[in-house]
């Protein structure tokens, strides 16, 4: 089974990262962090690894997120 590890900022990877279920999940986890420093005039990226466990997790993203002009979600291939 593979899942969706959400980096958010500047997380360790390994350690902080948060497990999803699925890119929708991880999207979701990320619009929350997103809204809630947008509420203070703050922005902040994310990434998301696709692994199948913790340990095989790599460095480069399968996924950025960030927030885009009209205030949505920009979910983004890297």
């Amino acid at each position: 089974m593979r899942y969706y590890y959400l980096c958010v900022g500047s997380d360790n990877l390994e350690t902080e990262s948060v497990r999803c279920s699925t890119l929708r999940d991880a999207v979701l986890n990320y619009r929350e962090v997103a809204d809630e420093l947008g509420r203070y005039g703050q922005r902040i990226e994310a990434s998301v690894h696709i692994a199948p466990n913790r340990y095989e997790i790599t460095e480069y993203p399968d996924y950025v997120l960030s927030v885009g002009p009209r205030g949505g979600v920009r979910c983004e291939r890297a």
